[in-house]
């Protein structure tokens, strides 16, 4: 939660939106242009699968997991759910989503090589959001997350261009045949792409940094104490010792003394 938007916090506005979203994209795809039937209706086809429209109900489907994820939290609000449910539905919306990038089936190495490489972004989403559950205060884990889901937009973004854009870079016929070298080049553009992206992800945490230590200075240069910190002067063994134990003689000794005398041995 942002203090500074308390008012805009009030309203669960992305999970109504992935909920709502999820559904409408789900129908969108379907439909548009014309209904595409899951069942050939008529014909010498009739009640077998449609071929062509298979691809067409694999990219619906996808929506359908975050879709689930914005009720779940909605739920969640009104209903005290297990703890890390959220995450679990989240990384279960992510592997159905790699799982059927993974299984499209594609004629050419261009186009296999591409959606292999998007189903990567699913399946990094997927288990750190899946490991997320697990340790929900684990900083990295959310940034992976994070990271996962914008490589995974910036792939669709760079797909878009490699299939549809028409360029020359990208055609993949040559002479009457197929030209391996786009598929070749695939990996290593992706390759540039998680760099950049781990770069300005950096970048942004460390002008975050900036900026919260010129809001509060002095701050992170706090050392907070153990939850069980060692009482008596410090004395790292005082907790081991009764007054019994010292009645008879027996003292406590500083830690860092204790640990020079290891080395020197």
């Amino acid at each position: 939660m942002i203090p500074q938007l308390n008012g805009f916090n009030r309203y669960p506005v992305e999970p109504v939106l992935k909920a709502i979203g999820g559904l409408l994209l789900f129908i969108l795809q379907i439909t548009y242009g014309s209904y595409k039937f899951l069942y050939c209706p008529d014909g010498a086809r009739q009640g077998r699968i449609v071929t062509q429209h298979l691809n067409s109900w694999s990219h619906a489907s996808m929506n359908l997991g975050f879709s689930l994820s914005g009720i779940v939290e909605l739920i969640g609000l009104h209903i005290k759910l297990p703890e890390g449910t959220h995450q679990v539905i989240l990384s279960g919306a992510f592997f159905i989503e790699a799982m059927l990038f993974s299984l499209h089936e594609k004629n050419g190495h261009l186009d296999q090589t591409d959606h292999w490489l998007l189903a990567q972004c699913c399946w990094a989403g997927a288990i750190f959001s899946a490991l997320e559950a697990a340790w929900p205060e684990a900083f990295l884990l959310t940034a992976g997350r994070a990271g996962s889901m914008l490589l995974q937009g910036a792939w669709f973004w760079q797909s878009g261009f490699v299939l549809f854009g028409g360029s020359l870079v990208w055609n993949d016929l040559f002479m009457g045949r197929e030209d391996e070298a786009p598929a070749m080049f695939m990996p290593l553009v992706f390759a540039y792409h998680m760099l950049v992206l781990q770069a300005l992800m950096l970048l942004v945490y460390m002008v975050v940094e900036l900026v919260y230590r010129r809001q509060y200075p002095g701050t992170h240069n706090a050392v907070q104490e153990p939850e069980h910190a060692p009482s008596n002067g410090g004395y790292e063994t005082s907790r081991l010792l009764t007054d019994e134990d010292e009645a008879h003689g027996l003292k406590s000794i500083p830690l860092g003394n204790l640990r020079h005398e290891v080395r020197r041995v």
